[in-house]
């Protein structure tokens, strides 16, 4: 078995920084969770006032 290592003298390394911004669909299924999130904390919060307990506990 060998291992093979490589040294920047060798193998070109691509200096290019990531792009900083996400692209649209990321930004798009980021909201949505976000939103549904938001939804179902209030929806929890609302069962525990109905209900006067926590359905989890």
């Amino acid at each position: 078995m060998s291992a093979v290592t490589y040294t920047d003298k060798f193998v070109r390394t691509s200096k290019v920084a990531p792009s900083a911004k996400k692209g649209f669909f990321a930004r798009f299924l980021a909201a949505v969770v976000a939103a549904r999130m938001e939804q179902a904390e209030l929806e929890y919060a609302r069962y525990v006032q109905i209900h006067g307990r926590d359905p989890v506990a």
